[in-house]
């Protein structure tokens, strides 16, 4: 499966030191299966 994160830069590990706490769903790094989602949030 595909999925895509909203980012201008290709991520090599996921870092959940990076996220916001309390945003959104919480900590954690959402990825979506649509492509022009992820482009809509970069």
């Amino acid at each position: 499966m595909n999925v895509y994160h909203g980012s201008y830069t290709i991520i090599e590990e996921i870092d959940l030191s990076k996220s916001i706490p309390n945003k959104d769903f919480g900590k954690g790094f959402y990825v979506t299966k649509f492509h022009q989602h992820a482009e809509r949030l970069a």
